[in-house]
């Protein structure tokens, strides 16, 4: 039963992970070619629900790869995921974008 839900999970996450990747490259480039090139980067601690570590290392090398966001550090404990965000004006819809990330890969890697 796990192996049939993989095979949906897998190619659902993919195709959502895609997308975002194309819609944050367009948002950064709009970004980036305005004329003001209106930033506000910070960091971010997000509270980590993944546990295995290859789901810890998945989730943090596609937030990296993701335009704008850069994964700085793992805390020692696991809890907590220290992000580097180019835009966290709105600082819930971002974590929620996070979220959504590790909703999917949670559902793989479990």
């Amino acid at each position: 039963m796990k192996s049939l839900k993989l095979l949906y999970y897998i190619p659902e996450f993919i195709v959502f992970y895609l997308a975002e990747l194309v819609k944050a490259n367009f948002y950064i480039a709009y970004i980036i070619l305005s004329p003001k090139m209106k930033t506000q980067p910070g960091f971010i601690e997000f509270p980590l629900k993944i546990k295995s570590s290859a789901g810890l290392l998945l989730f943090s090398n596609l937030v990296s790869m993701t335009p704008g966001s850069l994964s700085v550090e793992i805390c020692e404990d696991k809890k907590t995921l220290l992000i580097h965000a180019l835009l966290i004006s709105d600082h819930q819809k971002t974590m929620e974008e996070i979220e959504s990330i590790q909703k999917r890969i949670l559902r793989i890697t479990n």
